[in-house]
């Protein structure tokens, strides 16, 4: 995402930013090579202090001049204009070069130099802030963790502020929203408010919701909770990145940037919505007397993680894609260091109502990667294994409590229920929870692919009298296996995702509730239809032109249970060779003195 000043750019799942100052001269600069303790003159602390700015001034004067050069222009109308910026969202076929050894060196140098002033200048927030940047910067956020830990003379909130943002760096965000807890209850209530309520990265309707409703803060807390991108991982990572991302702007504030021009709301609001630059590129300029503009490059995998006001409201009723991580018109941009390609994750979900419970099965499977790098070499640094080489895949399968009307008492952050699986990408999971209205979410995440599949949705489930007949979703299994004797049995044999080969074998399972009170008997009406005819096919049909495709059918009738509970049933669909497309299975149960009660699922021939 590109970003730009006069002609500069923020390119979109990419962000990039640039700007161009018009008639601004370059500034030649050199990296310290003296310690301070060799200044010859008597010392004085805001001399010192002045000199420290003056050095890291002079370095992002330098950086800019040896970035490399790319030609060419991003062009084109904005998609969003942010203050002196104009940002694009495309997500392009940038990739960081990596840095030169004399950029290190310098860097190095520069963090010796603030490392020297900050011994005599120990409680200085400035100079403790691009230490820590400076070191992050560079990848060393252990030495970042070091320097934020050893603060003890800077305002306190700031000193946990900037450990909360080493912490996050470090992938350890159950810490770090330890440490940005403290830095929010220190800091001044202005700006703690400033920082608690993401205003910039939410629709109209959320931002109502955590501003306005008198339960406004557990409306906060169940919003971060649906933008957590895998609850596999410990800790909200996609909160502890808002705070990293406001610690970042604040230590920006008074220090010198690659840009060249003041720091500003712009700035400060495209680094809070889409974080900090992970490179930097020179954009040479064609036109005659004009100056080199830099660009620098945000997470080209970035998704929007944050929920809109009516999934925030009714995450039920508002879809089931309502949760799932936009690119195309983003509000805010995040992509997890633990896996930057998230990708939708279509599995099967069954519930299974049990009168006063529900059962969930869903089914997962690592996606494929569908981003436009897939294929060829892989020079995406966020990319490589790194230490997560090791780590096996792992999946897991949550439901998370929607919060109920506000009752005027505080209300704890809502508690996911749900059972992990380590060593298995393809599989399946059960996870059983009282009646109500709940957010699922099922993961699957290998950490050496930097790669995670993710589906997530609203599901409500009234409880009944354990009289009243009910059926469950069908669940399509590998056929021949005869009936499951359990739930977790037949799940062994789920479908990973609703498709048929030419040569597979498929059963259909369900339950029945409400039965076993008096003898009956359940009579069943199962078929297969094509459910995608095309519109032109539909009309042929209609005034007969077409012949129109007889559905499979079978019907049968067997005694109900003779004890009370829920019966699991399944049969195998002895289908035909079926034309490639999308086909509908449907089953409708009906029992004497009862009305009827049905259910259905799709799946796609190959």
């Amino acid at each position: 995402m590109p970003i730009g000043l006069c002609r500069p750019w923020l390119v979109g799942a990419a962000a990039a930013l640039s700007a161009y100052v018009a008639g601004a001269q370059p500034a030649l600069g050199q990296a310290p090579t003296r310690p301070v303790e060799e200044a010859e003159e008597p010392f004085d602390s805001a001399d010192a202090l002045g000199r420290a700015r003056r050095e890291q001034a002079l370095f992002e004067r330098w950086r800019a001049r040896a970035l490399p050069r790319a030609w060419g222009s991003s062009g084109g109308p904005c998609d969003e204009r942010v203050g002196r910026f104009c940002t694009w969202y495309d997500e392009g076929d940038w990739t960081p070069e990596p840095e030169s050894i004399e950029v290190v060196a310098r860097r190095a140098e520069l963090i010796s130099y603030l490392d020297s002033v900050h011994a005599l200048v120990p409680g200085d927030d400035w100079i403790l802030g691009q230490r820590v940047w400076y070191r992050a910067e560079a990848g060393r956020w252990d030495a970042a963790a070091r320097v934020a830990r050893g603060c003890v003379r800077a305002a306190r909130w700031w000193c946990a502020a900037l450990e909360g943002l080493a912490l996050h760096g470090l992938g350890r965000f159950e810490e770090a929203e330890e440490a940005f807890a403290v830095a929010l209850a220190a800091m001044e209530p202005e700006r703690a408010l400033r920082w608690r309520i993401p205003r910039r990265a939410l629709d109209g309707g959320a931002r109502d919701q955590v501003e306005r409703r008198p339960d406004a803060d557990a409306r906060l807390e169940w919003m971060w909770a649906l933008a957590d991108p895998l609850y596999l991982v410990p800790g909200n990572d996609r909160k502890t990145a808002h705070y990293a991302r406001w610690t970042v702007s604040t230590l920006r504030e008074r220090a010198r940037n690659p840009y060249a021009i003041p720091w500003g709301r712009d700035l400060e609001e495209l680094t809070v919505r889409h974080g900090w630059e992970i490179g930097w590129e020179r954009q040479s300029s064609v036109g005659v007397g004009t100056e080199d503009g830099v660009v620098g490059h945000k997470h080209p995998e970035g998704r929007d993680f944050m929920p809109s006001g009516r999934a925030l409201e009714d995450p039920v009723g508002s879809g089931p894609d309502a949760l799932r991580p936009d690119r195309s018109r983003p509000r805010s941009l995040y992509a997890p260091e633990y896996a930057p390609v998230l990708l939708p994750m279509d599995g099967q979900v069954a519930v299974f109502p049990r009168a006063e419970s529900l059962a969930v099965v869903a089914t997962h499977f690592l996606p494929e990667d569908t981003t436009r790098h897939r294929g060829g070499p892989d020079d995406r640094p966020w990319m490589q294994p790194g230490d997560a080489s090791g780590q096996p895949g792992r999946a897991g399968l949550y439901l998370v409590p929607v919060p109920g009307p506000y009752e005027g008492s505080p209300r704890a952050a809502p508690r996911a229920r749900g059972v992990e699986r380590v060593d298995a990408l393809e599989g399946a999971l059960v996870v059983e929870v009282p009646a109500g209205t709940w957010v699922m979410s099922v993961e699957s995440w290998s950490p050496p692919d930097r790669r995670a599949g993710r589906l997530r949705r609203g599901l409500r489930y009234d409880a009944v009298p354990p009289d009243v007949l009910t059926i469950s979703d069908l669940l399509l299994v590998r056929g021949g296996g005869g009936d499951p004797a359990t739930l977790e049995a037949a799940a062994v044999r789920a479908l990973p995702r609703a498709e048929l080969g030419p040569a597979d074998s498929v059963a259909v399972v369900w339950e029945l509730g409400g039965l076993g009170r008096a003898p009956e008997t359940v009579s069943y009406a199962l078929s297969v239809e094509r459910s995608d005819r095309s519109l032109l096919r539909r009309l042929g049909e209609g005034v007969g032109l077409v012949g129109r495709e007889r559905p499979l059918s079978l019907e049968w009738e067997e005694p109900g249970p003779v004890t009370p509970g829920t019966v699991l049933r399944a049969v195998d669909l002895a289908l035909p060779t079926l034309n490639a497309g999308s086909y509908r299975v449907h089953l409708e149960v009906r029992v004497s003195g009862r009305g009827p009660v049905d259910t259905w699922t799709t799946f796609r021939a190959r």
